[in-house]
């Protein structure tokens, strides 16, 4: 990891900007956006604030298989679970593991069907929570001697889902896991 400390320069904007509004530009070094890959023209950055932190990184492809290729290609952890109801396919979600983010591709029309509603974008903690509802409950009575049934040594939603497939017993949902 390589720490730089960097100027932030402010303008005041112009145009309909309210009243005393800035804009705020950092100058970021060449050998990152190089390495990053974004020193070409078409080249397109996603920015994530998280309340205290800016990341800054390539944009992914909203096609789900650009972005699968794209991960695969940087040396992520891939991982596709294809959510079914009985054997209908009817969501296909890609998850970069290394970067946690995730694409969603839905094979219905029928909100109800799909993994995560009408929600298009879903991130990484609505995955969690997509596979903690796939799960037998955390609060569950004896959940430490399913585990351990299990080969489990601690809950983790992920390790849970890939033992059960993510099937419960009151519905017909359930989840194909493949590792890319």
């Amino acid at each position: 990891m390589e720490i730089r400390e960097l100027k932030i320069s402010a303008n005041i904007s112009g145009g309909t900007a309210a009243a005393g509004a800035k804009t705020y530009r950092i100058t970021l070094p060449s050998s990152w956006v190089k390495k990053m890959d974004l020193d070409h023209a078409d080249a397109k950055a996603e920015v994530v604030f998280d309340g205290t932190s800016i990341i800054i990184r390539p944009k992914v492809s909203e096609d789900i298989l650009l972005f699968q290729s794209q991960a695969l290609k940087a040396g992520h952890e891939v991982v596709r679970y294809e959510y079914f109801v009985q054997e209908t396919l009817c969501s296909t979600i890609l998850c970069d593991f290394t970067e946690k983010i995730l694409r969603v591709k839905n094979h219905t029309d029928q909100i109800l069907k799909t993994a995560f509603g009408r929600q298009e974008r879903p991130t990484w903690d609505d995955f969690i929570e997509f596979l903690e509802e796939r799960c037998v409950p955390k609060s569950r009575e004896n959940i430490n001697i399913l585990l351990k049934e299990m080969g489990l040594t601690e809950y983790d939603p992920i390790q849970i889902v890939e033992k059960t497939q993510g099937r419960m017993a009151e519905d017909a949902q359930w989840l194909k896991i493949t590792r890319l």
